[in-house]
Formats: structure tokens, sequence, C-alpha cells
């Protein structure tokens, strides 16, 4: 049955039984995650037996990447399916800005109860402005942890307030949830409880002690997920999804944000939804697609802001080009101050198109055939120059037809810089 079949089957049973017929539909994302830590794309370690087990009931994305391997402007995209540069919310610590149409927007608008349990400082209201829309959003948490101003609510909280939430909820209303959840995000944890490389981390080198960590984060996190599936009403559409991935020292680097490899940009997508059949697909996604797709999940049309596609009802073509950018970590450091000029050039961009990648701004440029060198370590670029030449083009093109907006600094006080420091967004 196709899913327009199926959605008014659905609705006609809905309405027999006095239900609501708008479907409720959950945005569930995690911070910092990398696809190939997740065993249902082809990790052999154990950290994601339930995501997994979700996994086999999904449609899953093999091929999406983020706009911007940074938080606040990776949500900002997915929210407004608007590129960073265009909403001028390029870094942490910047504002969006109050004329974008945002998708839980369009959903309090079809008369949908919104909610947010947020986990991450960068996306706190008062520094991200990603609140708009939202009939509840908790951000509420204020915990320091190792000394330093905690950058995030673990995950115990965040399953706490949704199941809460869940559960004092009105139930003759759909509703839209965006649950975030933080943990694999530095400085990493390692979890007694949740141990999928079964090592210690005392003897090991630096390389192989942040993966163990970054592992049982992910396993943690994933048990929790687990509880939050499991207290959604039956039926609810939900779509999985991460905000960037994290280099560990991969390129001699820990962290994300300033490069634009694959470890960074490519992240999980998963949908569960009535009427979506279970399977894999390699179609080029990236984060424009995720608000047209939530709205497409309750038969709501995107407004004409959105650059994104439905994945579901409108997958891209497999030659679809992805431009990709990064600007780095840093953020207004005084009320008032811009950290960058309005027309300011990104620190890297990348271009994503078949197998070949071109990545900008390392002092040379990068050639990679990503369907032969996954990791990126063999730059063709000196061997392709036709290659290197044709993407140049895709990029510069882009650039000229893709403005920027001002970006709209947010008021930070001491505790808000520490934050970012803490997380290396303030240089």
């Amino acid at each position: 049955m196709s899913i327009v079949a199926h959605s008014v089957v659905a609705a006609l049973l809905c309405a027999v039984a006095g239900l609501p017929t708008a479907p409720n539909v959950v945005l569930l994302s995690v911070d910092t995650l990398r696809a190939d830590r997740l065993g249902c794309y082809g990790y052999d370690p154990p950290t994601s037996p339930h995501l997994d087990a979700f996994a086999q009931e999904a449609r899953l994305f093999e091929n999406v990447v983020c706009e911007v391997p940074l938080t606040a402007p990776s949500f900002a995209s997915m929210l407004s399916s608007r590129y960073p540069r265009m909403t001028g919310l390029t870094r942490n610590g910047l504002r969006m800005p109050g004329g974008v149409p945002l998708v839980q927007e369009e959903f309090q608008k079809a008369g949908y109860q919104t909610f947010c349990i947020q986990s991450n400082w960068t996306l706190k209201r008062k520094l991200s402005a990603l609140d708009r829309g939202f009939d509840h959003y908790d951000d509420a948490f204020h915990n320091k942890r190792w000394g330093i101003i905690k950058p995030e609510r673990d995950a115990e909280e965040v399953t706490r307030l949704t199941v809460a939430l869940l559960n004092s909820r009105d139930a003759s209303k759909p509703f839209f949830a965006w649950i975030h959840f933080s943990d694999p995000h530095a400085p990493y944890k390692l979890h007694r409880t949740h141990n999928p490389q079964d090592k210690r981390t005392g003897r090991l080198d630096k390389v192989e002690k942040v993966g163990v960590k970054y592992d049982s984060e992910v396993a943690y996190t994933d048990a929790h997920i687990r509880q939050v599936l499991e207290a959604l009403p039956e039926g609810t559409a939900v779509l999985f999804v991460a905000d960037h991935g994290e280099s560990l020292w991969e390129h001699d680097y820990l962290g994300h944000g300033r490069r634009i490899y694959q470890d960074g940009l490519h992240v999980p997508l998963m949908i569960r939804a009535p009427g979506v059949a279970p399977g894999r697909t390699a179609v080029p996604a990236r984060g424009l697609d995720i608000a047209p797709t939530l709205l497409g999940l309750a038969g709501l049309t995107p407004p004409p802001t959105m650059l994104g596609v439905d994945l579901l009802r409108q997958p891209p073509p497999s030659d679809r080009v992805r431009i990709v950018e990064t600007y780095g970590g840093a953020v207004p450091k005084l009320p008032g101050a811009k950290a960058i000029m309005g027309d300011a050039k990104p620190m890297r961009q990348g271009v994503l198109a078949g197998p070949w990648k071109l990545v900008l701004g390392s002092g040379r440029p990068e050639l990679y055939r990503l369907d032969q060198d996954p990791w990126e370590v063999d730059n063709r670029a000196s061997a392709e120059p036709d290659h290197v030449a044709r993407l140049k083009e895709m990029i510069s093109s882009w650039d000229t037809a893709t403005a920027h907006a001002q970006e709209e600094g947010a008021a930070l006080s001491d505790a808000d810089i520490e934050a970012l420091r803490s997380l290396g967004y303030v240089e």
C-alpha cells in the first residue's frame, strides 16, 4: 500500500474510533553521532542494539550529509530547510532570524501540540532562537561536570522528562516533538554498564581510548532511546537523525566543526512510520531535507521558503550535487559583538557529486573518490585535474547563487562563553 493510501485508510479508521486523524510525529536526534558507529551502518561492536532493531522497521538512508558540522547551524538548517549562510546561523552562538519559517511552526499552525526536550548548551533558546513554534521548550539544565559548565543534559534526564511529557499531553490532539540526546558529545565518559568494546582505557593509546569512550556513550544513549521509543503512542511517525559526526583522530583531528571529512559530515537517518516500507536506500540526502520530510509524514505541505525535498515522496536523483561548508566554531564573545562580517567566507567548502568529493580551504585541493576511498586518505587532485576544475565550478556557481544573510549575534553571559569554550567553540 502506498504512503498516501495508507494515510487515507488510517484517517478513516481514526475518524470511526473518535481519535485524532493527524499522526503524531517525532524528530528524535542524537548529537555528534557518526553513522559508521552504529550496527545498522556496519559497525561490529554492539553499540546500538535498540537502534538496530528500530532500523529493521524503518527506511534507512545510507548516504546523508549535514550542511555544517556544528550543532546549532546543522539543526537550524534541518528545521528551516535553508542553508546556514542564508539564515546567518553559521556558527554556534548565533541566532535564527525571526522571519525564517521553521518546521515546528508549520505543525503548530496545523493544530499540533509542539514540545522539545533539549540537552545541548548551544541549542538553548537565548543562544539559538530555535524555540520559536514550540509550546514547550525545555532547556533548563545547569549542572556542572568535572569542574566545567556541563554542555549537555544526560540521556537519563532527557528520557525521564520525555516520558513525563508524553504521559501528560492532551491525547485529543496530535503532537510534534523534538527529543534531543547529547551524550556522544565530548568530553566522552566511559559508562561501566555500557562498554561495547569490553576494554579498560588505562593502557590504551589516545586513539583507542577515545574510541572506547565514544562507543560507550553511544551505547548508553541507545539504551535510553529504547525507553523513549517504547513510551511513544502506537503509530507515531519517528524520524531519527544526528546533527553531525565526529572525527576520532582521523586526519590527526579530534572533534568537529573545522573539517568537512566524512567522519564529521556523514550522519544516520532512519524513518519509521505507518505506510513507510522498511528497507535501505542510497539516495543522496542532506540536512535540508529533514523539515519537508517531517511535514510530509503528517500530510502537510512545506512553505515555499523550504529548499529541501520530501525524501519519501520526492527522493532526489542519484546525481544530486551537494555543497557543504563550515565556518569554524567561533562565536561572539561580547553582547552585540560580531565574530565575523556578514560577507565572511567559510573556513572550508566541499562538494559531493556522484562518487567524487572535493574539499577546498585546507591549503590545497583535496579530491577523493568515496566509493573506493571512504576514509579519504588518497588525495587524487593532482592526478585528476579535470575533476577538480569541474567540481570547483560547481562550488563557484553555488556561491554566486546563494547569498549570505547578516549573522545575528546572541547576548552571551560569562557562563555561556565558558560553556562554549569547553566545547571548543570559542577560540
